[in-house]
């Protein structure tokens, strides 16, 4: 899809999500600064569509500046340094980013002042900065989490149609903890039946790649998620749509949010096998549920 780019400044940047309790699992209490809104990738079961014109990208071009300002202000304060992750609702590294380098710049300023940063990407443009998060991971001030899709390629490129494939993400990963830069594995959304069986490839891989730590989370479905996923599973999968229905309409439940989820003996069966494996390769585990198997504290895994 052609997407509008519409340029902007804005007057402030950083979000603390842990003013929100509902997103307490997700982004334990620590900061947003999104650069861009809107994401070129184009994913069917888009989290962010809710937030975002599907047709627009907009590009706060002072976000660097912005961020500076905010952040010396919470020094001088004497606020604790809590992460800022750069990107929640949109990829700090889509295409875009080639022109506009905000996410660089963003970098450098958390670089510059010793802030700790947080990246969620699914791009292989994320290597590019491979000498300033180099810098950063040298006093312990970055973690990057590779999400990746469990579903075969011919289907991730109908799913996510404009997002680089899960081998590029795999080899920026291995690029970046060959440098010094802790990666971590983001296993969402997992899509029940089509992912379940590639669950332990993609672990094994991750792990072969460098990443210390994954995550595990399997589809969320909001009604404007499901007319995305609904269409896609029509147009790959129809006989699929009949088990989604009953697997998270009839038996599942939902979250604090209001995101329905499937069942929970599937959830639970899930967590339990993405946690043994991690065990086997010497990897930390965690999700946003199941606090029994976790392994590490935080649920996005941030290791700061």
């Amino acid at each position: 899809m052609e997407k509008k780019i519409k340029e902007l400044s804005c007057k402030t940047l950083r979000v603390s999500v842990s003013e929100y309790p509902l997103n307490f699992l997700i982004f334990p209490h620590r900061l947003t600064a999104n650069a861009y809104i809107g994401c070129i990738h184009d994913c069917a079961y888009c989290y962010a569509r809710w937030y975002c014109k599907r047709d627009e990208l907009r590009v706060k071009v002072n976000a660097p500046e912005i961020l500076q300002k905010e952040l010396e202000k919470r020094i001088a304060k004497n606020k604790p340094k809590e992460p800022v992750c750069l990107g929640s609702i949109s990829d700090p590294y889509q295409p875009i980013e080639q022109k506009y380098l905000l996410t660089h710049k963003m970098l450098e300023v958390c670089d510059e002042l010793s802030y700790p940063v947080f990246i969620v990407t699914k791009s292989d443009l994320v290597a590019k900065d491979k000498d300033v998060f180099a810098s950063l991971a040298k006093r312990n001030l970055v973690a990057i989490n590779f999400t990746i899709t469990t579903v075969k390629a011919k289907l991730l490129r109908k799913l996510e149609p404009c997002a680089p494939s899960n081998q590029k993400r795999l080899e920026a990963m291995s690029t970046l903890t060959k440098a010094g830069v802790p990666c971590n594995l983001y296993l969402s959304p997992i899509f029940p039946i089509l992912s379940d069986n590639l669950l332990n490839f993609y672990i094994k891989k991750a792990s072969d790649c460098g990443a210390k730590c994954c995550a595990a989370v399997p589809l969320k479905i909001r009604p404007v998620i499901w007319k995305g996923v609904k269409q896609f599973l029509e147009n790959n999968c129809p006989s699929l749509i009949a088990k989604y229905e009953e697997l998270y309409f009839k038996h599942g439940s939902k979250d604090l949010s209001g995101y329905a989820l499937p069942k929970l003996t599937y959830r639970r069966k899930l967590m339990e096998s993405i946690a043994e494996k991690c065990k086997e390769l010497g990897m930390c585990f965690t999700a946003e549920e199941f606090i029994d198997l976790w392994t590490t504290p935080f649920s996005d895994l941030y290791q700061i």
